[in-house]
């Protein structure tokens, strides 16, 4: 069970102000519903992955990038990046109480409802209407996303080591960048093994509790079958990498839908 893929062009785009010459790009993401998780047969699989379906009952307005450095300081004036040089890189080393804190702020600065991406609302995303491991297909090579490419030495090409500009490689079905490989994305969602998967699911936001929250995507550091659409990472919400980072959602005005 899937969406319809849909052409990210095809998709209503809008943006978020956050100064007078810093904004952030948006997409709206139908409603409809999806097989969140893997199959048992994929390659890669992690045993929290276990596929179940999800309906996401409304659409919602999601970054077409990472938040990058430059976004980032005009919301915290403050940039916590191991790798500087360039504005549209994507801000790293932000714990998940910095990355609420910014969509806190955000919120105040636009009025606007910014949050981070729930899980589910991240892989229905990240999916854009395929069910394969990866929204390209069942691989992923060093031409199409940032990730550690040293893994089986099959690939003639050094890893970069490193974040790259946003948008660098191409976009999602539906006009997503970066949704594999460059920085891990923070999620909502506190870390827990799925519920029992014998139901469907709509709209959830995992458990109310926990140690750690979602992260997802991978990364320049991670091997590709961690930068897989269903792989899922926990991490201590204080914990600051600089494989970690996030994109916004942001609520669509029930007047609206």
């Amino acid at each position: 069970m899937a969406a319809t893929t849909t052409f990210g062009a095809d998709l209503p785009q809008d943006r978020l102000q956050l100064s007078d010459d810093v904004a952030i790009e948006l997409v709206r993401i139908p409603a409809g519903e999806f097989r969140m998780g893997s199959l048992e047969n994929e390659a890669g699989r992690s045993n929290d992955e276990v596929a179940h379906r999800v309906r996401i009952s409304r659409p919602f307005w999601i970054g077409v990038h990472e938040v990058t450095q430059r976004q980032y300081t005009a919301v915290t004036d403050s940039n916590p990046s191991y790798f500087i040089g360039e504005a549209n890189l994507p801000v790293e080393r932000v714990s998940w109480e910095a990355a609420v804190q910014f969509c806190c702020r955000a919120s105040e600065i636009t009025r606007r409802a910014v949050r981070l991406p729930s899980e589910a609302q991240w892989e229905y995303a990240c999916r854009a209407g395929t069910t394969s491991a990866f929204s390209s297909g069942d691989g992923v090579g060093p031409d199409a996303a940032n990730f550690d490419v040293s893994q089986g030495g099959a690939i003639p090409v050094e890893p970069l080591e490193r974040t790259t500009p946003v948008g660098h490689y191409g976009p999602n079905p539906w006009g997503l960048y970066d949704m594999h490989g460059n920085v891990r994305e923070w999620c909502s969602d506190w870390y827990a093994p799925y519920p029992s998967h014998d139901r469907d699911f709509v709209d959830p936001m995992g458990p109310a509790e926990g140690t750690a929250h979602v992260l997802r995507g991978g990364s320049w550091d991670d091997y590709s079958r961690r930068c897989r659409s269903a792989f899922r990472h926990g991490y201590r919400p204080g914990d600051r990498e600089q494989c970690n980072g996030f994109r916004i959602v942001v609520l669509v005005d029930p007047t609206d839908e």
